[in-house]
């Protein structure tokens, strides 16, 4: 009687251990995932959604000229890696002149703007 009660704690065991790779995952997802970037230069997209082509500039915090691109409609620039964190982004045209938006960005940041349907300059919010 004793080998038969110790035989069913033995079995009891065994099924209630759990998987070593259930144990994994789980440590897995407590694991915080580490980032890849450390001092990468900060990044702009700028889109044309607009029905009308757009001129676009961006400016560095002393003004100087950091990118100029001519933005037909449905076009973007690539993405954009900036020396400067302080800039401001210029969208105009003949019909609507002068559209500005001044952004602080910090090193591995990605920013996207964008020319909407109301030919208005606007960041994109994802």
């Amino acid at each position: 009687m004793k080998n038969v009660k110790l035989i069913f704690v033995l079995l009891l065991m065994v099924n209630c251990t759990t998987d070593s790779s259930e144990v994994q995952e789980t440590q897995d997802e407590l694991i915080p995932q580490t980032l890849s970037c450390v001092d990468n230069l900060p990044q702009v997209k700028i889109t044309n959604n607009s029905a009308l082509s757009f001129d676009v500039a961006i400016y560095g915090q002393d003004y100087s000229e950091l990118h100029a691109e001519n933005l037909t409609t449905s076009a973007d620039t690539d993405w954009l890696e900036l020396a400067n964190n302080d800039i401001i982004i210029v969208a105009t045209n003949d019909l609507v002149y002068g559209q500005k938006i001044q952004l602080s960005i910090l090193p591995c940041e990605s920013i996207e703007v964008e020319v909407d349907e109301n030919d208005l300059l606007i960041v994109s919010v994802d």
